[in-house]
């Protein structure tokens, strides 16, 4: 063992600790023993309160990122954007143009 003067002081002081604690009077040993009950049975409700707000604190930013990185719906297209949908489409809109156009006034009349 080393002869440093830190390693004899601590030596002491834990001799003279457990010197004081052999000589405890037996209520002071008990309300002891009843306050690191009570400290031991407080630690786990404190740790609950810590998940449940780490548990809601993710809760948030999963729904933040959830709408953050949705896309938004595109509106629906107005009258030029539908003129070049069917312009790009295969369809044979210009084959029965006369048609389409009969229908609209009936729609328009009716």
């Amino acid at each position: 063992m080393s002869n440093d003067p830190e390693t004899e002081f601590l030596k002491r002081v834990r001799a003279q600790l457990d010197q004081d604690a052999r000589e405890l009077d037996e209520l002071t040993v008990a309300r002891l023993r009843a306050a690191r009950r009570q400290a031991l049975d407080a630690g786990p409700r404190r740790m609950r309160w810590l998940a449940a707000g780490g548990l809601a604190a993710a809760t948030v930013a999963g729904l933040v990122a959830l709408l953050l990185l949705t896309p938004a719906a595109s509106p629906p297209a107005n009258g030029l954007e539908q003129l070049e949908l069917l312009a790009d489409a295969d369809i044979e809109v210009y084959d029965n143009l006369e048609f389409y156009r009969w229908l609209a006034e009936q729609r328009r009349a009716g």
